[in-house]
């Protein structure tokens, strides 16, 4: 037992040793390439990462200290306790050979990812498991005959079909021969002695063993052990690695021994490479089949486990930089210098026609690589130049090379200006315009282009207007010259200059880079209007890819083949297809910008020999084929997330919806982990155009019925992935849209229609009847009016006439008064006409409204009689009095109100107030006369007149008066009853 406890408390040290560790490891193989580090800035959910493992699906699982975390390629989706994790400590991602993912978590034990629920599942819930096992560290195996083992120093947890089983011990030690199961584990016999261990195989029927040559002088502190498959690996502290190997000979057992330089403390299988963990953060990989050395994974990070996914990508664990991605070299990285690192950040590159490379540096050092690999150095400072290496060229056998110091031949002597010997300066662009002719352009303010003569290596200034050029290229007898003020052509036998590009955006542009392809097209990138395609001087085509223009093309490069053109461009390299065929223009583009790594380098120059490309980046010069092609990557895509009407619901093929259900957010994703995954695409029922989805998620509001949703992925490249995903809705139509209900509401609907109908025709004809009631009793008002007033008015006025007709001789004073009569009269006559005529006309030729008639009289009135009086009355009177019998009687109380002021109240001051409240037309009139007792009411008509008109209105009339104390009027009329114009 004491020994068992000593031997669990190492297996801790070594373990808490890798946890903690963070010594860095010398520089990566040259076998694998860093491409991408991905860290909790990219969504990772820590920086401490202990494994990962692919599904079958394609995603990437990565366990941490923070959770365990999918991976798409693009966007990480982290599962923590919320979501059935136990622990957030995950040490392990194992995939089961049914596809079935299980994580290993830090004393929680195991559990599994259920797909359709999208969370994990803890299989010793109710088990009844004691929990001591579990206080250690678990390490996880797949079993070749189905289900999944984690084991540790205290037993085993056996489980088949996602269910704990009962098994015997050292399941994780079995392998099989067939149907035969055979046992491989080490062990020491309690008589052995001191530092001895040997190796056990066990069968149904016997046990053989071996002893295992140990270094006396070197003896093992701890060792792990592991069985992959059907050998036994045996990892000792001392750098040592025992291989055992059941036989089919004599010898029932095979050892071989390998040697590392460090520590290993964690072995594990992936593929058929064999991943052994050091204490000192490195990964030595060896081939399971051959048992040899293949590579080993170090840097500047601490490697907890590597992993080579389905598409040979290497992602590598860490204990603080994350997860970092590796990729297997399509393509050589040649960095010549050493310390400091940034040397290797070559300017230009350069191959002569032996084959020899030669690669120029921010420092004036040029590296010389020869067919035989032999290297040379030059230094051009050795000139008395310095400075950044622009471009390198051969003539006459020569070697040319252009820098900010100028220009230098064969590493020894400085180009020079024919007349004045002073050596040219600030050199930036150069090409060769025939076999002893040189074209360089530099920065100088007497012109910076100049024609250098290879044989007497002496250079003359051309005479142009000053520009600042940024590129050259020759065709023909012209050299373009690009500049920052757009694309020129210039005649190298007559000196002529002219500009390219007229009544096209390539005119005035900020040109990058130029090149001919061997088909005689002038090819121009811009920093702004993409790539423009000339031929015999006039634009032919602008090349307006959105993936590609949205980083501009610093470098062209033709090749001796028509159809392709190579470009860099701040993300990467690429290669350009394109076909020229019936006067039509057409070509795809093809991003390079995740091979090896490229994507991380600034591309400072590129270059084509013998059908390679050299790409002048930050960290070495890329020797790529020139004929390669990136792989096509038909990325599935798969829908990860759905909520409706934000709601979470399992994720299905098809789904049967109530008709509230129509608010959707779904989200995607676009699987491949080599990171060639760009964006999707998607289509709704029958409509032909595809729709860009911005990120990974789409909301959708859906009309009830039936919809067919189809999403697809593009790739960086552009190419839509021939994998469709189809997703079916049914949204059921409401209860109101069923075809039941529709009768029922269209027959209850017909009938209400022709009821509502009859009713209509009813009210129609009650209308009219009514009408031409209210039309009658009219009438009779106005007859009664006409009889009462006009008629007795005018009987007076007939008995006025007689009487002053038979007094006319004889009393001449009393006829006087009775013509004064008969004046007085007859004005009251035409007054009361005017009245009547003026209610009955409501129109547009009725020139005075109700507030103007009444106005116009009492200043009359009491305007005449030199009466003070203040009169209000609101402006939507007008519009509210609009029934003949109410502007009749409205003004009229008014008028009687007046009038009986006039007559009896002495009043110096009389205020009219006319408005509307709670639905009522209020008319106030009050003076400040003598005044008389209320129950000693005059007996004249005037205020019987003024309340008969109120209450024929449906109104009230009140009168409140006291003697000296004035006199109040007041009536109040139902809006209702006077807004009626339809008489």
């Amino acid at each position: 037992m004491k020994q068992k406890r000593a031997y669990q408390m190492l297996y801790g040290a070594v373990l808490l040793l890798l946890l903690i560790s963070l010594v860095v490891g010398p520089v990566a193989s040259q076998n694998l390439r860093m491409v991408k580090t991905f860290t909790v800035n990219d969504g990772l959910a820590s920086n401490l990462v202990y494994s990962c493992m692919e599904d079958s699906r394609g995603f990437l699982w990565v366990g941490t200290d923070n959770g365990v975390c999918r991976f798409d390629g693009k966007y990480f989706k982290r599962y923590a306790q919320p979501e059935g994790v136990p622990d957030n400590d995950v040490l392990e991602v194992i995939r089961e050979n049914d596809g079935t993912i299980w994580i290993n978590t830090f004393k929680q034990g195991p559990c599994y990812y259920d797909e359709v629920a999208d969370r994990f599942v803890n299989p010793l819930k109710d088990t009844g498991i004691q929990k001591d096992i579990i206080k250690l560290v678990l390490w996880g195996k797949r079993l070749d005959e189905g289900g999944i083992v984690f084991f540790n120093t205290a037993g085993e947890l056996v489980f088949k079909n996602r269910k704990l089983v009962v098994s015997a011990t050292k399941v994780a030690n079995r392998f099989y021969e067939g149907n035969e199961p055979y046992w491989l584990y080490t062990g020491r016999p309690e008589r052995s002695a001191k530092g001895e261990s040997f190796v056990y195989l066990k069968g149904r029927d016997r046990v053989d063993s071996l002893l295992l040559p140990v270094n006396k002088e070197k003896r093992p502190l701890s060792e792990i052990s592991g069985v992959l498959k059907n050998k036994l690996y045996l990892l000792q502290n001392t750098g040592k690695i025992y291989i055992i190997q059941k036989t089919a000979g004599r010898a029932p057992l095979r050892v071989l021994k390998n040697e590392m330089d460090d520590n290993p403390i964690l072995i594990r299988k992936n593929g058929n490479d064999v991943n052994i963990s050091t204490v000192r953060g490195a990964i030595y990989v060896f081939d399971f089949v051959t048992d040899t050395f293949k590579y080993k994974i170090s840097g500047s990070f601490f490697a907890n486990s590597s992993f080579r996914d389905s598409e040979g990508n290497v992602w590598v664990a860490t204990v603080d930089k994350g997860l970092i991605l590796f990729r297997t070299g399509s393509f050589n990285m040649f960095r010549p210098f050493g310390d400091p690192p940034t040397r290797n950040n070559f300017r230009s590159v350069f191959v002569d026609n032996k084959g020899t490379l030669f690669g120029g540096n921010n420092y004036g050092e040029i590296v010389e690589k020869t067919p035989d690999s032999r290297l040379r150095f030059h230094n051009i400072s050795a000139t008395g130049g310095s400075g950044r290496v622009l471009g390198m060229l051969v003539s006459q056998h020569k070697f040319f090379v252009i820098s900010e110091s100028g220009g230098i031949i064969d590493f020894k002597r400085q180009i020079r200006l024919e007349t004045s010997e002073e050596p040219l300066r600030q050199l930036k662009r150069g090409i060769i315009y025939n076999d002893s002719i040189l074209i360089v352009t530099g920065v100088d303010a007497r012109g910076g282009l100049y024609k250098v003569n290879t044989i007497t290596e002496r250079a003359r200034r051309l005479k142009i207007p000053l520009l600042r050029i940024t590129t050259l290229v020759v065709q023909g007898k012209y050299i373009y010259l690009g500049t920052t003020e757009g694309l020129f052509r210039y005649d190298y036998e007559s000196g002529a200059l002219s500009e390219t590009g007229n009544n096209t955006p390539l005119k005035g542009s900020r040109i990058l880079s130029a090149a001919v392809t061997p088909d005689g097209l002038l090819w121009v990138s811009t920093i702004n209007n993409g790539v423009f395609v000339l031929k015999n001087n006039t634009v032919i085509h602008q090349v307006s890819d959105p993936g590609f223009l949205n980083f501009s093309v610093m470098k062209l490069l033709e090749t001796d083949h028509s159809g392709v053109l190579w470009a860099t461009t701040r993300r990467g390299a690429a290669y350009i297809n394109y076909n020229i065929r019936g006067g039509g223009f057409s070509y795809t583009i093809t991003n390079l910008n995740h091979e090896e790594g490229v994507s991380n380098n600034v591309i400072s120059d590129i270059f084509y020999k013998k059908d390679s490309v050299y790409l002048a980046a930050e960290s070495g010069i890329a020797i790529i084929p020139a004929n390669m092609t990136v792989p096509r990557f038909d990325i599935k895509t798969y829908l990860t997330d759905i909520k409706v009407n934000q709601k979470p619901v399992p994720v299905r093929a098809s789904y049967d919806l109530p008709s509230g259900d129509n608010a959707l957010t779904l989200t995607f994703s676009g699987v491949n982990i080599s990171g060639y995954f760009h964006h999707f695409i998607y289509s709704l029922n029958e409509d032909s155009s595809k729709s860009e989805i911005v990120g990974n998620t789409l909301n959708l509001q859906l009309e009830p019925g039936q919809h067919v949703l189809k999403v697809r992925a593009v790739n960086v490249n552009g190419l839509i992935s021939r994998h469709v995903l189809v997703l079916h809705f049914n949204l059921r139509a409401p209860f109101y849209r069923s075809a039941w209900f529709v009768f029922i509401m269209a027959s209850l609907v017909t009938g209400v229609s022709f009821f509502g109908f009859n009713r209509l025709k009813t009210a129609r004809q009650k209308r009219k009847q009514a009408q031409k009631t209210r039309i009658e009793t009219e009438r009779n008002r106005i007859t009664e009016d006409l009889h009462d007033d006009i008629g007795s008015t005018l009987s007076s006025l007939k008995i006025y006439s007689d009487v002053a007709s038979s007094l006319m001789e004889r009393d001449v004073s009393k006829t006087k008064y009775l013509l004064e009569q008969i004046s007085v009269n007859s004005s009251k006559i035409l007054e009361d006409i005017g009245d009547i005529i003026w209610s009955m006309r409501a129109d547009k030729h009725n020139m005075l409204t109700v507030d103007s008639r009444i106005k116009n009289f009492v200043s009359e009135v009491l305007g005449s009689r030199e009466i003070d009086y203040h009169i209000q009355v609101a402006p939507e009177i007008n519009d509210m009095v609009q029934h003949i019998t109410a502007r009749k009687n409205v003004v009229l109380i008014v008028k009687e109100a007046v009038n009986n002021i006039v007559k009896y109240s002495r009043a110096s001051h009389v205020s009219i107030h006319i408005y509307k409240k709670d639905d009522w037309l209020r008319i106030e009139i009050v003076d400040n006369g003598i005044g008389f007792y209320e129950d000693a009411k005059p007996s004249g008509n005037g205020l019987r007149n003024m309340k008969k008109r109120a209450e024929e209105l449906g109104g009230i009339f009140q009168i409140a008066s006291f003697p000296g104390k004035g006199t109040k009027i007041s009536a109040a009329i139902p809006v209702t009853n006077i807004s009626d114009k339809s008489i």
